[in-house]
């Protein structure tokens, strides 16, 4: 293969500045066990994108871009030798999404011998690229020069590549370096030209060097961005000279390099959100320049601290060191630094995902970063929980100020445009319409759950114990606690349907969820128009469309919502969909978890275009299955794709339905404060899950009173989060456990029609017997408020006490036989060298797809939480176990692979997005507890 021209990447701006001597260090000292050297190509660098969404099968990026220091782009090393020398393929982060701008030639530099004019022959160079967790390297080897690339990042906007050339002759040479590169033209398919005519604005020369600007856009195609974001270059090579055509470009300089000598040079490369960071970010870029090898060495430093810190079990093997330090990798490349209205750096989902790139940022996920990154980079650990704090709703928002102490459960660069009107925020200086749009993926519909206590206690932990801050661990709590003790209020005034102590999961009020007048509604398909009519009055009725003699409407008001689902057959419903049904599984982090009532069904069926033969609809659709087996529903299907029937229309068969469908009806409450005005919805079932991290909620806020500075407000609650959380406890065993099956459940609040289990003066009503908690809560002893949630199977929120450690040795022990039953959670036991165990539902559960998000799939932080629910109460060894299989079973966990969303129960196949953050928390939590123990 002819190897006759080297390339070079670096961005930002550019700058005057000149060569250096090169550094070299001193090869005789031993490497420490954590130093960087030691861990190369941990993660896949490697990649050619051809287009700005070139994505693989799951819509994720295709490759694993190199991004530190919580900058806003990132490359990629070479696929083909013939790319070697280059800056790789680049990827930017806008606000919200990361798309590629450029291939694997990008900035590929030529050397042309001036005293000839030929390139600089390398056809028989040795070449090389890899990465370590601080740099991509490459390096092109020949009789006469050695070339050295090195990628690092200078600061949070901008990435560095230093270039070592060598001359190894005894003869001088003068150079010729000839850059070039292009941005890519094409958005999803090849010569759609999207690029090049809607997404850049122009390629122009800047400071020497060059910048591509982009336009404003919000587009649902994965875009956002203000008007002039730029990706700028810089080159230390003083006298650099840039020609440019369309978006490609070519930049030319010169260098001397005397026998048996070396030099190195630099480029940098920027992304910035908009001119005033860009204005800014050039003072950086020349800083950096200036102490170009202080910063190359600095950045190598900051990653042996990381892994110094984060590398502390002596026990693990290399591979599973390696897999440690590819979590660390993760996390740190989710990292973005302070942009838009956001304060702080933050940890986002995934760089690589569709929807959890940009700097969205939810709570759930920030807990579980946040508690993993507190032992190696507990910074940004402390950061990404501010992020979610800096939003927390105060009893003068303009939007919803009877939410005061609620956390949003997305926030992201921009705000929505509801909140830019209100004018709240006009101190903040934001950008008008005519430089960016308003934010596309903010979320206020729900919260997530209460485990920030759990997450701010181990950073205080670890900068007391693993970095000796016991300063900034004093400061730390004193900071947060009267947050977290706001958060925690705000559950028990508004998702606390029944005042017990013990907050149900619910929907905020908002557009999505209730009309104007703060009424709940769903919208129907349905072709008996006149029958919805006579149910639920027409003045509680919408027409949204028609569809031959289907009409859609809103159904408004929670009674006409629970008429509909007393009358779901017998109304014909075959489109349902319900905003705050939808915001409650959100808010408990489980999307479309079995236990808030979602099945598929024939309607679902009937969507699926792909289903074409008769055995599989059957088997799809698991309502009909679970009537089936429950009910003698004759779930027998005639008819074809997209047009399937039951084959038995008769009332008595119809009615089993009914009966079965009813066991998967979720029912909504109204939640009111003292002024009678709503501040919510909860859905009418208490979960096993919230309820224990509420029970760790109160221990750690117990904790942390005890220990913050006396002027804190909120000190003296002590004793009583103490209390609540002993009252929790009982509740949870005495109300949440059932004896027959040996598994947690939620409970039902009500019964399949609707109908409260307790009196309004908190008693049993006729015919039905409760337990009574025998632990008061606030000076009353309660009843169990309902009856336990079995029809829709096991779940991990089953093994959410034993992880909060509210379960008692007799029950955990009972609870653990079910999660080591092979033919339920315990996957790698029934599946060797392919299972993964702990899925988000157990095979038997009626809702069960190894497929489904979370009815199936295996989810690391539930993984994690099973391990530690068995590590807890006394089976260490299944921990240990179980563990193992995963790093062995789970598809490019020990290799190379990007750690992903999820996993196949099944097969251990990959799913969902790649580089994602929490798994990658979990994976690292697994490391220092697990492996190699």
């Amino acid at each position: 293969m002819k190897k006759s021209v080297l390339a070079i990447v670096v961005g930002s701006t550019l700058l005057l500045s000149g060569c250096f001597d090169s550094t070299s260090e001193d090869s005789s000292n031993p490497i420490p066990p954590s130093d960087v050297s030691r861990f190369v190509d941990i993660l896949n660098r490697i990649g050619n994108p051809l287009l700005m969404k070139d994505r693989d099968a799951q819509s994720n990026l295709s490759y694993n871009a190199f991004v530190d220091l919580g900058a806003w782009h990132g490359h990629l090393l070479p696929k083909h030798d013939s790319a070697i020398g280059s800056a790789g393929g680049i990827m930017i982060v806008d606000q919200e999404y990361s798309s590629y701008i450029a291939n694997e030639n990008f900035d590929k530099l030529h050397l042309i011998n001036l005293a000839t004019g030929q390139d600089i022959d390398i056809n028989n160079a040795n070449i090389s690229a890899y990465s370590t967790p601080d740099a991509l390297h490459q390096t092109i080897e020949n009789n006469e020069f050695k070339i050295v690339l090195t990628t690092r990042f200078a600061s949070n906007r901008t990435s560095m590549i230093e270039t070592n050339i060598s001359n190894k002759t005894n003869k001088d040479f003068e150079l010729e370096l000839v850059w070039s590169g292009e941005f890519l033209a094409d958005f999803r398919e090849t010569g759609d030209n999207v690029a090049v005519n809607d997404v850049y604005k122009a390629l122009k020369l800047q400071n020497d060097g060059i910048a591509l600007t982009f336009n404003k856009i919000a587009n649902w195609a994965g875009l956002k961005s203000e008007n002039d974001a730029q990706f700028a270059i810089t080159r230390s090579l003083p006298g650099t000279t840039t020609d440019i055509d369309g978006y490609s470009y070519e930049s030319k300089g010169q260098l001397s390099l005397s026998a048996n000598s070396d030099t190195s040079f630099y480029n940098t490369y920027s992304y910035v959100h908009n001119p005033t960071e860009a204005a800014k970010e050039i003072n950086v870029v020349n800083e950096s320049i200036r102490n170009a090898p202080s910063v190359m060495n600095a950045a190598k430093e900051r990653w042996n601290q990381y892994l110094n810190h984060g590398l502390a079990n002596a026990s693990a093997t290399q591979l599973e060191s390696n897999v440690a330090v590819k979590a660390m990798m993760t996390l740190n490349g989710n990292w973005r630094s302070p942009a838009g209205i956001v304060r702080h750096s933050t940890v986002t989902p995934s760089v690589t995902a569709p929807w959890f790139s940009g700097n969205n940022t939810w709570p759930w996920d920030t807990w579980k970063h946040a508690y993993a990154m507190a032992h190696f980079n507990p910074d940004v650990a402390m950061e990404n929980i501010r992020t979610v704090f800096q939003f927390q709703v105060k009893g003068d928002d303009p939007i919803r100020p009877l939410d005061a102490g609620y956390l949003l459960d997305v926030v992201n660069y921009s705000l929505p445009q509801d909140r830019i009107d209100s004018g709240y925020y006009d101190s903040a200086e934001l950008p008008d319409s005519t430089q960016n749009d308003a934010s596309m993926n903010w979320n206020e519909r729900n919260t997530k759950p209460s485990l920030a206590a759990w997450a701010v206690m181990e950073i205080y932990h670890s900068l007391n114990h693993e970095f000796n801050r016991s300063d900034d661990a004093q400061a730390w709590i004193d900071e947060m606690y009267p947050k977290l003790v706001a958060y925690h209020d705000w559950w028990l005034s508004n998702r606390d349907h029944n005042s017990n102590g013990v907050p149900e999961y619910g929907a905020a009020v908002d557009p999505a969820h209730n009309t104007d007048d703060g009424r709940m509604y769903i919208r129907v398909w349905t072709e008996q128009s006149d029958e919805l009519v006579n149910l639920v009055g027409s003045e509680n009725l919408e027409q949204i469309d028609v569809d031959g003699d289907a009409i859609r409407y809103k159904v408004i008001g929670v009674s006409s919502y629970n008429k509909v689902l007393d009358n779901y057959e017998e109304l014909g419903i075959y489109g349902y969909s319900n905003g705050a049904q939808t915001a409650t599984s959100w808010e408990s982090g489980m999307d479309d978890a079995a236990r808030f009532g979602f099945i598929h069904d024939l309607a679902k069926t009937n969507s699926r275009d792909w289903i074409t033969d008769n055995s599989y609809a059957v088997e799809y659709n698991q309502l009909g299955r679970y009537a089936n087996a429950h009910y003698g529903f004759n779930n027998v299907l005639v008819g074809n794709v997209e047009d399937w029937v039951y084959a038995d229309q008769s009332d008595e068969n119809l009615t089993k339905l009914r009966d079965a469908r009813k066991d998967w009806q979720v029912r909504f409450g109204e939640n009111r404060n003292t002024d009678n005005a709503l501040v919510g919805f909860s859905m009418l079932q208490e979960s096993v899950d919230q309820a224990s991290y509420m029970y760790s909620d109160n221990k750690f806020l117990s904790e942390m009173a005890s220990l913050i500075s006396p002027d804190v407000e909120g000190k003296s609650r002590e004793q009583e989060f103490t209390q609540h959380a002993n009252f929790i406890k009982d509740y949870i065993n005495t109300c949440m456990f059932d004896n027959d099956s040996s598994f947690y459940y939620d409970i039902r609040l009500v019964d399949k029609n609707g109908h409260s289990y307790l009196d309004d003066s908190g008693n049993p009503v006729n015919g039905v017997s409760l337990e009574k908690v025998s632990t008061p809560y606030q000076g009353k002893q309660h009843y169990c408020a309902g009856v336990v949630l079995k029809e829709r199977g096991q779940a991990p929120d089953g093994w959410s006490p034993l992880f909060n450690g509210a379960a008692t040795q007799e029950i955990a022990d009972q609870v653990m036989d079910v999660m080591l039953d092979a033919d339920k959670f315990d996957n790698s036991t029934e599946f060797p060298t392919e299972g993964v165990s702990f899925g988000t539902a157990s095979r038997d559960n009626p809702a069960y797809g190894p497929d489904i998000y979370w009815r199936g799939r295996v989810w690391l932080d539930q993984f994690y939480f099973g391990l530690q629910s068995l590590e807890k109460y006394g089976r260490h060894d299944d921990a240990v176990r179980i563990a193992e299989d995963l790093f062995n079973n789970g598809e490019g966990f020990g290799q190379d692979g990007a750690i992903r969303e999820n996993y196949n129960p099944e097969t251990g196949a990959v799913q969902g997005a790649t580089n994602f953050s929490w798994s990658a928390a979990h994976t690292y939590m697994m490391y220092r507890n697990f492996y190699g123990k």
